[in-house]
C-alpha cells in the first residue's frame, strides 16, 4: 500500500491548507494578480466544504483507532446483590449467607490468529487516505471555481464598462436622429430603430450587471465571506491581468495519475481485495480465551481464598449459518470486479477530461489571437474616421458608428480572453493541478 507521508498529513490538518502540494496553487502565480492570490487562499482556509472535508480526515483517524483497540482483550468488573434461600438439608453445615454481594471480573479475548482485525486496520488506513483524497478533491474543486469566478467578474467588469460606452453613443446617435427628424434628413422608422439599439444596449447592460452580482455571490459563498460585502472585494482590471505561463502543446498520459479522484478508485480497489481476503478467512475456526475471577460474601471469607476462578480457551467453528459465508465471499468478489471496472471507467473519463481540455485551450487561444487581430484592425479604422471626421471628410454619425465598432472589437476580445483563462482552469483541474 502506498504511504501517506506524515508531513503531508500534518500539513492538511494542521497548516494552511494553501501550502499543500498536491493543489499546486503556485500555478495561478503565472496570472501575476495578488487578488486572485489572495482569494484562493482565502477560500481553501474558510470553505466550508475544505473544512467538512478536514474534518472528515479526523472522523477516519478515529475509526482507525477503533479496528486497532479489537487487537486488545477486554476486561469488565460488577457489583451485584445476591438474596439466597438454599434449604439446609440440601447442603448441610454451610456457611453459605443469604444476603451477599459479588464482584466478578470478566476477561475475554479473540485471538486473532488469522488477522482479520489486521486486515480491517489496513483497510481503515486506506479510508484515510481516501479522506486525504476527498479533501484533495474538494479542494481542487474550490481553487478552480474560486478562480473562474474571479475571472468571470473581471471581464464583466470591463465589459460593463464598454458597454456603458456604447450607451452614451447609441444615445447621442438617437439624438441626432431625432433632431434629423425635425429638418425632415430621416423619418421615423430610422429614429425608432435608433431607439431600439438605446433600448437593447440598456437591456445588455442591466443583463452584465446580473451576470457580475451572480459571480460576485458565488465567489463570496466559495471564500466563507458574507455576501452583503460584496463591494469590498477587490478585482484586479482585466486588461492589466495576463497569462504569463507556458502553454502546453502534448501531456503524457500518465499525468492523470496525479488526480485525486484516481488515487481514491485506486485505493477503492485495494480495498475490496482485502474484503475477499477477510471473508476467506470467516470460513476458519475463532479461537477465544474466557476468563472469570469473583469475589463474593456468598462465603464468610471475602479475600483471594474464597474467589471463584476459571479461565477457558477453545475454538469456535460456524457449522451451518444460512449460507451467509458463502454469499458474502461472493458479494466481496463481485463488488471487487466492479470497483475495478469504476476504475477502468475514471481512467477513461481522466484522459477525456484532458484532451478535451487542451483541444479546447489551444483552438480557442487562437480565437483569441483572432480576436486580438481584430482589435486592431477596428482600431486603425477608428482612428481613420476619426481623422476624417475631424477633416470635415465623414459625418459625426460615422465617427460614432466606428467607435461603437471599436468598443464591440475590444468586448469580444475580452469576452475570448476570458474563455481562454477558463480553459487553463479546466486543464488545471482535469491534470490533478501538475501542470
Amino acid at each position: 500500500m502506498k504511504k501517506i507521508s506524515v508531513f503531508l498529513i500534518f500539513t492538511i490538518l494542521f497548516l494552511p491548507v494553501q501550502t499543500a502540494e498536491c493543489l499546486n496553487t503556485k500555478w495561478f502565480n503565472n496570472f501575476n494578480d495578488p487578488n486572485l492570490s489572495k482569494y484562493i487562499e482565502m477560500a481553501l482556509k474558510q470553505n466550508k466544504d475544505v473544512e467538512i472535508a478536514r474534518k472528515n480526515i479526523l472522523k477516519y483517524r478515529q475509526e482507525k483507532n477503533l479496528s486497532l483497540s479489537k487487537f486488545y482483550p477486554n476486561l469488565n468488573v460488577g457489583a451485584n446483590y445476591a438474596l439466597l434461600k438454599i434449604p439446609a438439608s440440601t447442603i448441610p453445615n454451610t456457611d453459605i449467607q443469604p444476603n451477599s454481594f459479588i464482584l466478578p471480573f470478566n476477561f475475554s479475548w479473540e485471538i486473532d490468529y488469522l488477522l482479520k482485525n489486521y486486515n480491517k486496520v489496513q483497510q481503515a488506513k486506506i479510508d484515510i487516505e481516501n479522506s486525504i483524497y476527498e479533501l484533495e478533491s474538494t479542494g481542487l474543486i474550490v481553487v478552480t471555481d474560486t478562480a473562474s469566478a474571479y475571472f468571470n467578474i473581471s471581464n464583466l467588469n470591463k465589459q460593463i464598462e464598454e458597454q456603458e460606452k456604447i450607451l452614451t453613443y447609441n444615445k447621442k446617435i438617437y439624438e441626432a436622429y431625432k433632431k434629423m427628424l425635425k429638418i425632415g434628413a430621416v423619418n421615423i422608422v430610422d429614429v425608432n430603430l435608433k431607439e431600439e439599439n438605446v433600448l437593447k444596449t440598456t437591456n445588455n447592460l442591466n443583463d452584465l450587471k446580473k451576470q457580475r452580482g451572480a459571480f460576485l455571490t458565488n465567489l463570496a459563498y466559495l471564500t466563507g465571506n458574507s455576501p452583503y460585502n460584496l463591494d469590498e472585494m477587490e478585482i484586479t482590471p482585466f486588461d492589466k491581468i495576463n497569462y504569463e505561463g507556458k502553454y502546453p502543446d502534448t501531456l503524457n498520459g500518465s499525468i492523470i495519475c496525479n488526480r485525486p479522484d484516481i488515487k481514491k478508485s485506486e485505493n477503492e480497489v485495494k480495498r475490496a481485495k482485502i474484503d475477499i481476503t477477510i471473508a476467506k478467512k470467516d470460513f476458519l475456526p475463532k479461537i477465544n480465551i474466557l476468563g472469570i475471577m469473583t469475589f463474593s460474601t456468598i462465603v464468610q471469607n471475602f479475600g483471594w481464598d474464597g474467589v471463584f476462578a476459571a479461565l477457558v480457551a477453545g475454538a469456535t467453528q460456524n457449522i451451518f449459518d444460512g449460507g451467509k459465508r458463502i454469499f458474502t465471499f461472493k458479494l466481496s468478489k463481485v463488488e471487487y470486479e466492479t470497483k475495478i471496472e469504476n476504475y477502468l471507467k475514471n481512467d477513461l473519463n481522466a484522459l477525456k477530461e484532458v484532451n478535451e481540455s487542451l483541444y479546447t485551450l489551444k483552438k480557442d487561444y487562437l480565437n483569441m489571437k483572432n480576436a486580438e487581430k481584430m482589435v486592431s484592425l477596428a482600431e486603425n479604422n477608428f482612428i481613420k474616421a476619426h481623422k476624417s471626421y475631424s477633416f470635415g471628410k465623414s459625418s459625426y454619425l460615422d465617427y460614432l458608428d466606428e467607435n461603437n465598432i471599436f468598443i464591440n472589437s475590444n468586448m469580444n476580445y475580452y469576452n475570448t480572453k476570458n474563455q481562454n483563462f477558463i480553459n487553463l482552469i479546466s486543464l488545471y483541474k482535469a491534470v490533478g493541478g501538475a501542470l
